[in-house]
């Protein structure tokens, strides 16, 4: 089978997301070769991802959220998409309509809010992981921020496979960097614990099995999530994300062989895991934290 397999930031050269987008691409790329796939990667995401697509059977791609869907629809039609599809990748990319999709369907996620006084996590409406985040005393009412309830707690996400069902993958720890810049209290995302324990590690996944499973996310995506008195989904990455660096060190199964299941075939019921991996983004695949 013949895989196109495409990051965003690598094609395009952006020096501070292409590090961790290399590493996610090479971690796939051998996945998928270990597979038994033939995998291309193109230069860039215009001509040579059109010209590649033709002449391949599926593709994966790994984007910015609020471009993930242009360059879905591009060619969904070509070839067969073994992420999720534009649709999805364009409703998880809108922060706002995320939260309020969440929020009807009973799954726990910080509310927007409006009201002053209330402590609030300020993000672009469409961004991409944790970047421009930041607390703030009150919610800041400008065009293409969301103001969210700040929820105090365990920063956590969950690793997922969609398909005719979710298969949960991991529970992580996330390591979230906090910092001050001109008076301003800045959260930065800076790696994965993979996986993680926790006392509500069953409720945790409950609900990112819910929340993907509303959405319609498919293929291998993530669920950020902060833990304070519940589980409450602070954002859905419908794509790859930076933990399968360590899922391709902890899970005894090949993450291309559960992608390609879940398109094609029955994901097994669970799966299992060998030891854990930590990285920061320093470090990058380079500090084994690995446990027997």
């Amino acid at each position: 089978m013949k895989i196109l397999l495409a990051e965003y930031s690598v094609c395009a050269g952006l020096e501070a997301l292409a590090v961790e987008g290399r590493a996610m691409l090479d971690t796939l790329k051998r996945s998928f070769e270990a597979a038994g796939c033939t995998v291309s990667v193109p230069t860039d995401f215009q001509e040579s991802l059109l010209e590649l697509s033709r002449k391949c059977d599926c593709f994966l791609l790994i984007a910015p959220d609020a471009l993930l869907d242009k360059y879905t629809a591009m060619i969904e039609g070509k070839c067969i998409n073994l992420g999720s599809s534009a649709k999805v990748a364009r409703l998880c990319a809108d922060k706002q309509e995320t939260t309020e999709l969440l929020l009807f369907n009973g799954i726990p996620a910080p509310r927007i809010v409006h009201e002053r006084g209330v402590k609030c996590v300020v993000k672009p409406r469409y961004g991409c992981g944790s970047e421009g985040i930041f607390i703030s005393p009150g919610p800041i009412e400008r065009e293409g921020l969301v103001s969210t309830e700040y929820i105090e707690g365990d920063h956590l996400s969950v690793s997922l496979i969609g398909g005719k069902a979710v298969l949960p993958l991991t529970l992580n720890r996330q390591h979230i960097r906090r910092y001050e810049s001109g008076g301003v209290s800045y959260l930065d995302y800076d790696g994965n614990e993979v996986p993680c324990d926790h006392p509500a590690k069953e409720e945790i996944i409950e609900v990112a099995c819910h929340a993907g499973s509303v959405l319609g996310c498919r293929g291998l995506f993530g669920i950020d999530i902060v833990y304070g008195d519940r589980p409450y989904v602070v954002d859905v990455n419908p794509r790859p994300t930076t933990a399968v660096i360590a899922l391709s060190r902890v899970l005894e199964e090949n993450i291309a062989d559960l992608i390609l299941k879940a398109r094609f075939g029955t994901l097994p019921e669970r799966v299992k895991t060998k030891g854990s991996y930590s990285f920061t983004k320093k470090d990058l695949g380079l500090h084994d934290d690995t446990r027997p």
